[in-house]
């Protein structure tokens, strides 16, 4: 069944079931992705899913339900399911369907060039990447895993408010993950590049990075317990702010789980920190003009020179705090698309001789089940380089850093200007920070 006449079909049954409006959300996903190791596939994915969610509302009231498939029964199944959900939820909060109004940029349209690449030089690269880390050096005892990936979202919605929109995006990746060893205690390596075509996946940049961040923790050992002056590196800043990021959503706030309630317009970081949302940033692969409930999306800064300056509101959130919505509904979270960090004017090396004497953090481990984003606290695993006089002195590992993560953004003393996409969404500089609690074995 095409799709219009399907939709047809579902909003004449909704009407007739009881709903006063309804919304279509139609995705279409195509992923392939490649494991390799030593030399062997140790796991592939080459397959297309499609899923379509009916939202009811009824008595400013929302309900859901889903399908794989669109055809007459699927028209009933999708209907009568939320229609059965509607009546056993006992949620007191109003929802509603976007009405179409606001200044939509132009759909996006994604050229999927991966597509065009075979399945074997897929397969080829992902073993190149494994043969090419080997080769960086003799200490490389081993790759671990190395991978070639990519997806393709088609993404089009309906609603009963005349809302029709389509679009699609997608990205491509690749990573290798790896161990050095000079005979003592293997160290391991890891890197990830991310784009929106084949030609922006540097497989030989992917696996000589990774060896050698491996080779430089050769012989790292823990530091003495206390305060110090610290770097974030940009990946590793971007992973610590990426996993307090439901802190920003509105909902999160609504519930109480944010430590971030009744902090708008209010100080949460230093002045030299500010971070936007873009969901149209031209060096993030991911982009999109609308959110899955039809929002529009736009450019716009969350954290203004230290200040809180808005939540992520879905159109429930905003409608119970009386605001308009802000188009970040992706997933079952209202969280940024893309974020980005705005640079300083320092380089990596002038951070280092700011900070003096102090550790870089380049990795950080545990960040699952050592982070409470309901009370902003942190304690994660960490490695990384002591520093002395703006030099490397030695690696250092086993260490661990904690705190509170609102009290780290207050402490960031200079921000770096050595942005990178450093996963498929976030585009940050490293940072340094004036004070940061370790924790190390050493007495």
């Amino acid at each position: 069944m095409r799709v219009e006449t399907f939709k047809d079909k579902v909003f004449a049954y909704s009407k007739k079931k009881g709903f006063d409006d309804c919304e279509l959300l139609f995705m279409k996903i195509k992923e392939f992705g490649v494991t390799v190791s030593k030399q062997n596939v140790e796991n592939y994915t080459d397959a297309d899913s499609f899923v379509v969610t009916f939202k009811g509302l009824k008595d400013g009231k929302s309900a859901f339900s889903s399908s794989e498939v669109i055809d007459e029964d699927a028209v009933k199944f999708l209907v009568d399911s939320a229609y059965e959900n509607f009546l056993i939820t006992d949620t007191l909060e109003e929802d509603s369907i976007y009405d179409g109004s606001g200044e939509y940029s132009p759909s996006q349209r994604f050229e999927d060039q991966f597509a065009s690449i075979s399945v074997k030089e897929k397969i080829r690269m992902a073993k190149f990447l494994e043969e090419k880390a080997l080769s960086c050096d003799k200490r490389i005892a081993m790759v671990i895993m190395s991978s070639y990936s990519h997806e393709a979202y088609q993404i089009t919605i309906f609603n009963t408010k005349g809302v029709e929109l389509s679009e699609s995006t997608g990205l491509g990746a690749c990573f290798v993950y790896l161990v050095a060893s000079d005979g003592n205690k293997p160290k391991k390596g890891w890197k990830a590049v991310f784009g929106s075509s084949p030609n922006e996946i540097d497989l030989n940049k992917v696996a000589s990075e990774a060896a050698k961040e491996a080779l430089s923790q050769l012989g790292a050992e823990s530091l003495r317990s206390g305060k110090y002056r610290a770097i974030l590196r940009n990946d590793v800043f971007a992973d610590l702010f990426s996993a307090f990021m439901p802190i920003f959503s509105a909902e999160s706030v609504q519930k109480g789980l944010s430590p971030l309630k009744g902090k708008i317009n209010s100080k949460i970081a230093s002045d030299k920190l500010t971070v936007l949302e873009d969901p149209l940033f031209d060096k993030t692969p991911i982009k999109r003009s609308f959110d899955n409930e039809g929002v529009p999306t736009k450019r716009k800064l969350f954290i203004d020179q230290g200040v809180l300056t808005t939540y992520f509101h879905s159109l429930k959130s905003a409608k119970k705090d009386r605001v308009q919505p802000t188009g970040n509904v992706f997933t079952f979270k209202c969280v940024p698309l893309n974020s980005i960090v705005k640079p300083g004017e320092s380089s990596f090396p002038e951070l280092m001789k700011k900070m003096d004497e102090g550790v870089i953090i380049t990795g950080l481990d545990g960040l699952h089940s050592g982070v409470r984003t309901v009370s902003g606290e942190f304690s994660v695993s960490a490695v990384g380089y002591y520093v002395q006089r703006g030099e490397v002195v030695k690696p250092v590992e086993q260490i661990t850093i904690s705190g509170n993560f609102i009290d780290l953004l207050k402490s960031i003393e200079e921000v770096g200007n050595d942005s990178e996409l450093v996963s498929g969404s976030a585009y940050f500089p490293s940072v340094l920070l004036d004070s940061i609690d370790v924790a190390g074995n050493l007495s």
